[in-house]
């Protein structure tokens, strides 16, 4: 299989849970020189059901014991927010797969104008920042 027409989630274990990192996207149309999504370019962004799936596959196929998820697979998760609202939306509801927003995170590598609509869609999502440099100049390379 061709790494454009894929994603897949990654997972690291603690004894008896996981973390899992999903992707957002296929590719990423920032090309940071540091990361590998960058170079493919984006291809397309995910949609919600393709991120759920991520952790479907995780819980029911895999039998993983998932305690926290990460948007920081491949894409910016801002810029595919209206799939993102909706996958947090179903990963917390307990009618979907009940993990709490506290074990939801959202890596984003700075879009700061969706930052205040993910924070009103969904109020109690939790932010990490991915600042790979100290200052705006290294970071604008």
């Amino acid at each position: 299989p061709s790494p454009v027409s894929h994603f897949h989630p990654a997972a690291s274990p603690p004894p008896d849970e996981w973390s899992l990192c999903v992707s957002s996207q296929v590719g990423c149309k920032y090309g940071c020189a540091f990361c590998e999504t960058g170079r493919l370019g984006l291809i397309r962004s995910l949609s919600a059901g393709e991120i759920t799936a991520q952790v479907a596959l995780a819980v029911h196929v895999l039998k993983l014991r998932v305690s926290n998820i990460v948007f920081m697979g491949m894409g910016e998760p801002l810029d595919n927010l209206d799939a993102v609202i909706t996958a947090l939306r179903c990963l917390s509801d307990p009618l979907g797969f009940g993990i709490p927003l506290s074990s939801l995170t959202v890596s984003t590598s700075g879009e700061a104008p969706a930052i205040p609509r993910l924070l009103a869609a969904v109020p109690h999502a939790r932010l990490a920042f991915s600042l790979h440099a100290a200052d705006d100049e290294t970071r604008s390379r």
